[in-house]
């Protein structure tokens, strides 16, 4: 049985938002409405340094108050993942990476259409960050990767896609350092 789609309204429109009821019919075979969020995709960036010490920005936001997290932002309109991942690298913490690593990407929620893009950004030029308004006052930290994995399961991490992205990118930094024995 699959999901079937029989009609759709939108009820709220915004920058970079829509929300849309839709008629479906389910698996179950019983009819019912569907909320969906319409957002666009995310890239989040764990930069790691040649001291395998991974890069995180603390700022002060509307919603949650201060926060730590790995740097990214949303995929503006005509931007790869990669492309939005390397911008915001570069303005958030004022970071150029030579090496590139995709690491996977995961749906946000149930009823959101925007998936969250993961990198690994390596081979590190440290230079000015570019903030937006909204991001002034953010400041780039260093944490040793073990700390950075102890926060993401202790709840220091406040941000569910800052946590994931240092469990992954570490899970990738292990097996290549394994590869790399082997060989």
């Amino acid at each position: 049985m699959i999901w079937e789609q029989h009609g759709r309204a939108t009820v709220f429109t915004a920058p970079r938002l829509s929300i849309h009821r839709d008629q479906v019919t389910r698996p179950d075979g019983q009819r019912s409405e569907v909320w969906i969020t319409e957002q666009p995709d995310g890239a989040l960036i764990v930069p790691v340094d040649d001291d395998r010490r991974i890069g995180m920005v603390r700022s002060v936001t509307y919603v949650h108050g201060e926060v730590v997290t790995s740097p990214g932002g949303h995929v503006e309109p005509g931007e790869s993942p990669l492309e939005a991942g390397q911008r915001e690298l570069r303005e958030e913490a004022g970071l150029i990476a030579r090496e590139w690593t995709p690491l996977g990407n995961v749906a946000l929620l149930t009823h959101n259409t925007a998936r969250l893009h993961f990198f690994l950004a390596t081979g590190l030029t440290v230079g000015q960050q570019q903030l937006t308004g909204s991001e002034t006052g953010m400041t780039l930290e260093w944490w040793e990767q073990r700390d950075a994995v102890d926060a993401a399961y202790d709840g220091r991490l406040t941000l569910s896609g800052a946590s994931l992205g240092i469990l992954m990118a570490s899970r990738y930094l292990e097996r290549s350092d394994a590869d790399s024995r082997s060989s």
